[in-house]
């Protein structure tokens, strides 16, 4: 979302804003030698890299990128027409900056977590009326109005009612949200400095000391499981609080942590990671299951396993291939296969081109997993959808190969129906048995803390 810049300027007509805090520990500053136009930077944090893709010499452009020495990239990867900057931190950010007609690349290293784009930003509506600081929308009073302007996309008029709000009773609240608009605005300096005043008590004060704690990083290591207690807030502050302490938590490599967080948030009374918070909930996800090693494997698919509506919507596909992989890893292939046959019928109404492979890679782990009665009925699937014609190639090849089998599997073939609900009850059985995994764990961990604090 953009925030126009005149919204500032509208809104100190009414109020000072609070000085800056600082959000950066590190700043680079690389010389790139190539016009501002022919270069486009993109952010992904969590896996700890920049890419800079380039119309023009991009093994010219690593070059340049490799010899200034970065401390906080120092690996550079070229893909075609793209430069790969792999980093060592996840508290990453970075832009392309023009001075004096020279273009560079700025790399930060945030004291806080990432906090930019959509997918970065948990975007939830107060009602004034339950939270009695005025009428319905569209208000009666001025934290009422910026709040309803807040949620119809109005962000000049917002910024305007929630400044007149500050001297009010609605004083924490409106703070809140100005450091959210500067948020907006590409400002987290401002950002923070808003969520200082509106200072740490009630509900609106700790959300938006838990606000300040993401971009200032205060309290990322000792204070964290306190300042994002959810205890006694009312909803939705208590889901918003939940959602806030997965993401913190995952870049801080607590990945356990992060998945029970945001497993919470999708259970809870106001239902999380649908609506406005789709895409954060599914980015953060997809993020914890595409890293390697087993480090909260389980939680990571119990969580996808209850995301709302998770076969259709934005990056349905990239998670469920992610959690296919993820529970492959793990040594559960026929789990994996479930997953993916799950899925079938939205893949073949929505690409024909990679139902092919979507088939054959469920037949491989179906396979993988001993159950070829299964494979076989994906096979046929195949065939009738696609045509023998279309079933090319080695790995086909081994496929159907290694389903040649007795006439007794041909018998239980025929016999053998892939139908929704006989699927729903794999995923449930595979849910049950991922919650016990995870309680023995737990149960383990606490016996093992107790022995060791025994004298």
């Amino acid at each position: 979302m953009f925030v126009p810049a005149v919204l500032l300027v509208l809104a100190a007509e009414v109020t000072e804003a609070p000085p800056r805090l600082p959000t950066v520990a590190t700043v680079e500053r690389i010389p790139l030698p190539l016009p501002a136009k022919s270069v486009t930077l993109t952010l992904y944090p969590f896996n700890k890299r920049i890419e800079l893709r380039s119309s023009r010499d991009s093994a010219g452009l690593a070059s340049k990128i490799a010899a200034a020495g970065s401390r906080l990239c120092p690996r550079t990867l070229v893909d075609h027409n793209t430069v790969i900057l792999q980093c060592v931190t996840r508290r990453l950010d970075g832009v392309l900056a023009q001075d004096k007609g020279k273009l560079f690349l700025e790399i930060y290293e945030l004291r806080g977590v990432p906090w930019r784009g959509e997918e970065n930003q948990v975007q939830v509506f107060y009602s004034p009326v339950a939270f009695r600081f005025g009428d319905g929308c569209p208000g009666n009073t001025p934290v009422a109005r910026g709040e309803c302007a807040y949620r119809a996309g109005q962000y000049t008029v917002a910024a305007v009612e929630f400044r007149r709000a500050l001297a009010g009773d609605g004083r924490r609240v409106a703070a809140m949200r100005l450091g959210d608009l500067a948020l907006m605005n590409q400002d987290p300096g401002t950002a923070a400095s808003w969520y200082q005043v509106a200072g740490r008590l009630g509900a609106f004060g700790r959300l938006a000391a838990a606000r300040l704690c993401e971009l200032s990083g205060t309290c990322l290591a000792k204070l964290r499981q306190s300042v994002f207690d959810s205890t006694l807030l009312p909803e939705p502050a208590h889901t918003e609080m939940f959602l806030r302490a997965a993401r913190v938590a995952a870049y801080m490599d607590d990945l356990p942590a992060a998945m029970v967080a945001l497993r919470r948030a999708i259970e809870s009374a106001h239902g999380g990671c649908d609506g406005t918070t789709q895409l954060y909930c599914r980015q953060l996800l997809l993020n914890v299951l595409e890293q390697p090693g087993k480090d909260g494997a389980i939680e990571t698919l119990e969580t996808y396993l209850v995301l709302p509506g998770r076969t259709e919507g934005p990056l349905a596909l990239a998670l469920m291939n992610a959690a296919v992989e993820k529970a492959a890893a793990l040594g559960a292939p026929v789990f994996a296969g479930n997953l993916m046959a799950s899925s079938a019928q939205t893949v073949a109404g929505s690409s024909k081109d990679l139902l092919s492979d979507f088939l054959l890679r469920t037949m491989e782990l179906y396979l993988a997993g001993g159950d070829r009665t299964r494979a076989r009925v994906v096979g046929e699937f195949a065939e009738t959808r696609l045509g023998h014609g279309k079933l090319t190639g080695a790995r086909w090849k081994a496929v159907l190969g290694d389903l040649q089998g007795s006439d007794d599997d041909l018998v239980a073939a025929a016999q053998t129906q892939m139908v929704a609900g006989e699927v729903t009850r794999d995923l449930t059985l595979a849910y049950t048995t991922l919650a016990r995994a995870t309680a023995a764990r737990v149960s383990a961990e606490a016996a093992g803390e107790q022995s060791s604090e025994a004298p």
